[in-house]
């Protein structure tokens, strides 16, 4: 009598049938090599691949479940193969549960870091939008979430695009660490047939053969960091979540989201929740989690083979969905935010000592005082400035020298109120990589030319 409770304790059907598809396709490609190598009879390998290329066609209504996905598409091709049913014993030759998933885990990332780029990519695409119809807007810069110094919002949004662009070369990177044929390596010592795995790496498109067949079928370090990569994006968009989250609140104000990308609240009607980008946050925890879960999956495992590593997929999907969902999401919330330029720029009058650095920069260049003497000049300007409740900007010639015993000439001070204009300063970092409106626009070209090369 079957018993229910371990029949489903061991199945891990339910999470590995979305392999199913590779499958199929390592079938094909191992009982051709079979037929090719005169291993198997060449009519009955050709039955049992017709019959894995209709179940090709028609997975979802042909699959019959089973203990994994291995099982299910045997099954389901002796099923279809009818009273030759025997045949479809045939893919079992040469080959093993433990060369055949790693095989399929392989060739599912290799699709999903495609898949997660072109998203990226997309991603970017949208900040250089943005960038594009903001260049000369300045706005309060932050460290330590205070205000610190006037920057151009095109040069902020900018410094996401470059987070996806690293985020695509360790995908890339990691491409390369799983596009490895791992076919004939068996269980783990390899196969006493005359396989030949170079013909089937070539067919199935990967580039490289592993070269130890125990660590062939005991390796998950290309899951490990396939899911690392995800999670190091997962924490980019998570940090763009918060500042968006920061800049809807009305005390800010800097942006604004169409009601498709907020919630209402259940019993404050005047609300307008930025959930969608809470939630990108809070889903950040899943594919972290999944880092740490497929690393204590492996942490004690001995060679070779372990059905522990059957859980691998638990992780593996959690972070693919995850990141894929979170990325067409943000795209949407580029796409259609609208930044509040006015209150961009009202923000840089009320916070006007952020020209703090650029009057201390103005002292060194102009009066030939050490930064540090500088500095501690402005300070005292600050602090008087806070004690009477005065704008930094609106401080008179006589007060630089009541209160910090700088004397200006008439013409140097009208220079220094020509220089401490926030839009000016924010537009005159022209140092390489700076926020000047020009190396803005040299950052777009770039960004542009990597995504017309990639």
């Amino acid at each position: 009598m079957k018993d229910k409770l371990l029949e489903e304790f061991i199945s891990s059907f339910n999470y590995d049938n979305r392999l199913a598809k590779y499958e199929i396709d390592t079938c094909i490609v191992w009982t051709q090599l079979l037929a090719r190598k005169k291993i198997v009879d060449s009519k009955k390998a050709k039955k049992v691949i017709q019959q894995l290329k209709k179940l090709k066609k028609n997975i979802k209504d042909k699959l019959v479940p089973a203990e994994d996905v291995h099982y299910a598409v045997e099954q389901t091709i002796e099923k279809m193969l009818g009273k030759d049913k025997e045949l479809a014993g045939i893919i079992r030759t040469a080959r093993s549960r433990n060369d055949l998933v790693v095989s399929d885990e392989r060739l599912m990332i290799k699709d999903e870091i495609k898949e997660i780029i072109g998203y990226l990519k997309q991603v970017i695409s949208s900040i250089i939008e943005i960038a594009n119809k903001n260049l000369d807007v300045a706005m309060v810069g932050y460290t330590h979430l205070q205000p610190a110094q006037p920057v151009l919002f095109s040069h902020y949004i900018l410094s996401y695009a470059w987070w996806f662009v690293r985020d695509i070369g360790r995908f890339r990177n990691c491409y390369t660490s799983v596009d490895v044929s791992v076919l004939g390596s068996a269980a783990f010592a390899g196969s006493s047939f005359n396989i030949d795995r170079f013909y089937v790496a070539k067919k199935l498109g990967f580039t490289n053969l592993s070269m130890n067949s125990v660590d062939a079928v005991s390796d998950r370090d290309f899951i490990v960091e396939f899911i690392s990569c995800c999670a190091i994006t997962m924490m980019h968009l998570s940090r763009i979540a918060e500042d968006f989250i920061l800049w809807c609140n009305p005390n800010f104000g800097y942006i604004k989201l169409p009601k498709k990308l907020t919630s209402g609240s259940s019993i404050m009607p005047q609300k307008q929740n930025p959930d969608y980008l809470e939630l990108i946050r809070g889903k950040t925890a899943k594919v972290y989690s999944a880092v740490v879960g497929i690393l204590v999956l492996m942490k004690a495992l001995p060679l070779s083979y372990n059905r522990d590593m059957q859980e691998d997929k638990v992780y593996l999907n959690l972070a693919v969905d995850t990141l894929k969902d979170s990325l067409q999401v943000v795209n949407k919330i580029f796409c259609n935010v609208e930044i509040n330029k006015e209150r961009l720029e009202d923000d840089l009058r009320n916070y006007d000592f952020v020209l703090a650095t650029e009057i201390a920069n103005f002292f060194v260049r102009y009066l030939g005082f050490n930064f540090k003497k500088a500095h501690k000049k402005v300070q005292l300007l600050l602090e008087y400035c806070w004690r009477s409740n005065k704008k930094i900007s609106e401080l008179l010639s006589e007060e630089y020298y009541k209160i910090a015993g700088i004397k200006i000439s008439e013409k140097l001070f009208s220079e220094l109120k020509n220089i401490i204009n926030p839009q000016k300063i924010a537009a005159n970092y022209k140092t390489y990589g700076g926020s000047s409106i020009k190396e803005v626009k040299r950052q777009i070209r770039e960004l542009k030319l990597f995504l017309d090369k990639s």
